[in-house]
């Protein structure tokens, strides 16, 4: 399964089976021409994916799967919409949105200053943590990104890697870690098993998903970085191009799912819980400020 993903997603092409219309539909010429499922009389709407468990990837059958492709099938069919996915490299994520290629990404995409002076983020859909990927018996004994840089720093020789435009990028950017960056998550797991890295920071679900029944390698407890004591809690949302008719509507649909509890219910199936469920209010506004107070406020 991650095979057939890295696959699609190095090749930074879209492929018949990793482009897909994940609801059924059917009718004549005309509603095609004007750009509407048939039969339902439905619009469609392409989404893109980024190849990372349980967020949005590709399973056995080649088909996307995943919490954010779940959710952005309930938000957007509520909104008269079919979806059809691409499989995109994370660095191509928001070029490839604002190049027109796709309306929305759905890849669990943090909430960050720099990245929402590129594109419009939904509220926040899903607090996660990181993990490391280190080899079985934690050698280093590194629980977190610090102790990686302490461990550096007090000479030992600790290859670090990580996906080149994920948040844990700049984590470690910001420590004076000269990492090694990587296009892909099951990029990042390769370079651990294969030797060639020490350690894999991700997020903690993605690692405990991918790497947890591997042999040879273990991942740590999740945890949440602290840059200067200031912890870096992060939320992901689905992203739309600046000035997008889409978002306030998604907004409102979304809204509705965290008031009934359904959020929790869909993103659920994939092994989210309780405590990555983003509380009412914390907003996509304060985290594009880089305002972390409110959730300093809420872990405390």
């Amino acid at each position: 399964m991650r095979n057939k993903t890295s696959m699609a997603v190095r090749a930074g092409a879209v492929s018949a089976a990793a482009l897909l219309v994940l609801t059924a539909c059917g009718g004549g010429d005309d509603e095609a021409e004007n750009g509407e499922a048939e039969g339902g009389g439905e619009d469609v709407i392409t989404v893109a994916i980024a190849g990372e468990e349980p967020y949005s990837y590709l399973n056995d059958d080649a088909e996307p799967e995943g919490a954010t492709i779940a959710l952005a099938e309930e938000i957007f069919g509520e909104m008269g919409y079919t979806i059809e996915a691409e499989v995109t490299d994370w660095d191509s994520l928001i070029p490839g949105l604002n190049a027109d290629r796709y309306e929305a990404v759905s890849a669990g995409m943090s909430i960050l200053p720099e990245r929402c002076e590129e594109a419009a983020f939904a509220e926040p859909e899903i607090m996660y943590t990181t993990a490391l990927l280190v080899e079985e018996g934690n050698p280093y004994g590194v629980e977190d990104l610090n102790d990686v840089a302490e461990a550096i720093e007090s000479g030992e020789d600790i290859t670090l890697a990580t996906l080149s435009s994920g948040v844990e990028a700049g984590y470690v950017d910001a420590l004076g870690i000269d990492a090694e960056g990587v296009g892909t998550a099951d990029d990042g797991v390769d370079m651990v098993t294969g030797g060639r890295a020490d350690v894999f920071a991700l997020t903690a679900i993605s690692l405990s998903e991918m790497a947890g029944e591997m042999d040879g390698v273990e991942v740590t407890e999740g945890f949440v970085h602290d840059m200067d004591g200031v912890m870096q809690y992060g939320a992901g949302s689905t992203v739309f191009p600046q000035g997008s008719e889409l978002l306030e509507e998604y907004n409102e649909h979304l809204a509705e799912l965290k008031e009934s509890g359904e959020l929790l219910e869909i993103i659920g199936e994939y092994g989210f819980t309780e405590a990555e469920v983003p509380p009412a209010d914390l907003t996509a506004e304060a985290l594009c400020e880089g305002d972390l107070e409110a959730l300093q406020d809420i872990e405390d």
